[in-house]
Parts: C-alpha cells; structure tokens; sequence
C-alpha cells in the first residue's frame, strides 16, 4: 500500500478553494467519500471532505486510517480569531491544539484536557519550521482551541477559552489532534480567520470571507507542501 499525505476539510467551500489552486487532480471514491488525490514532488495526497464537530471528525479520520497508510494529516480551513491582533484572512499554523468545551477540574485536570491525555496535542512543528513559506501570508503560529460550538461575541464568554494565550477557535482541529497521536501520526493544522469573536457578525459578509479566507488556508498548505 502506497503512503499517502491526507488532507482534510470540513466544508464545501475549504474543498473547492484548494480545488480552484491545484493544476490537475484525479477524482476516486474512498470509504464512499469523494476524494481528490494529486502528486506534489513525488508526494502522493489525498484530499477529502470531512465532518463538520469533534466527534464526526474523530470516527471518519479514524475511518480513513484504516484503509489509507497515511504518512500525514493536514486539516486545512477556516476559523474564528480570538486574539484581537487578528483580522480577517490572516492564517494560523497551529504550534498546538486542544479543547474549551472539556472540563475535568474536579478531578485535578487542568481546563480542557481528557483524562489520560495531555492538556494539548503537539502538531508537527518540526515538519512546518523546515519549510519556506512566502512572506506576504505573514502566518501567525499558536494555539487553536476546538468545541462544539460556533463561539461569537454573545457566546465566548461562556466558554473556557484565555483570549491571551489562544489564537482561535473551531470545531474540529483538537479532535484531529488527538486521533491522529492515538494513531501515531504527524498533523499539521492551518486554519485561516474568517471572523473575529470579539465583533459582531455581519451573515453576509461572513459567507464571503469564507471563501476567501479558505483560499489563503489552500495558499498556506500549497507552501508547505510544494
């Protein structure tokens, strides 16, 4: 079997914007998922759309594993910034990721972390330092935090998020984290701003900085792979 670097997003939109960037690609059926798979210096990827929430997230990474040899996890796409020195379209290569939504504490855990498990899963910085990635997309390098929840400015203060020390939040990349170092397998996480919890949210504008903020996620990724 062949090794394979899996790319995963969680939307149509974060799909199609590395579509629109890639030269050529060959459309298959993996685990009744469509995928995409292409050849970057003698690299072979697989792109697929996955599930939107930890646990989904969780069971088709999992799925996958078991019928790909996969070398490495990107999970590219979009993602609301916490830290205000953020704005729309700025990208994130997470240095490391972990949960809000946990909370253990009774138990002498600290905030967010599983049982049995450390506070965060470390991507694989190693990997993201050795490349060279044009300036212009002037990437910032933290931590993302996942739960289920869209959090806004209505909701962030309800939630175990320290706007200090994490950079944004989502509702996928922890649980990418931790399957992947259950299954001992290198991830790197790139995640682009396409609102800020700390605003208000226009529905409309929203839709578009989606798309734009899933292309420079494709634009990063296309860096550190090329």
């Amino acid at each position: 079997m062949k090794e394979v670097n899996l790319i995963i997003a969680a939307m149509d939109e974060e799909v199609q914007a590395l579509l629109d960037n890639l030269p050529n690609y060959e459309v298959k059926t993996i685990d009744d998922n469509t995928a995409y798979e292409f050849k970057i210096r003698d690299e072979n990827f697989i792109l697929v759309k996955g599930k939107i929430g930890k646990v989904y997230t969780s069971i088709f990474l999992s799925r996958l594993a078991l019928i790909l040899k996969i070398k490495r996890v990107f999970n590219i796409g979009t993602s609301g910034g916490v830290n205000k020195g953020l704005k729309i379209n700025d990208v994130i290569v997470a240095t490391k990721v972990g949960y809000h939504d946990v909370d253990v504490t009774f138990f002498n855990y600290e905030i967010g972390q599983i049982p049995g498990d450390p506070r965060y899963y470390e991507c694989d910085n190693e990997f993201v330092e050795s490349r060279i990635i044009d300036p212009k997309y002037s990437i910032k390098r933290g931590i993302i935090l996942s739960g289920d929840s869209f959090v806004t400015r209505e909701n962030i203060n309800s939630k175990n998020i320290n706007v200090e020390e994490c950079l944004a939040c989502e509702m996928e990349s922890a649980s990418v984290g931790q399957t992947c170092s259950q299954l001992k397998i290198p991830f790197v996480i790139i995640r682009s701003i396409s609102d800020l919890t700390f605003e208000q949210i226009d529905v409309d504008r929203h839709n578009n900085d989606v798309v734009s903020s899933s292309t420079n996620s494709a634009l990063v990724l296309l860096e550190l792979i090329k």
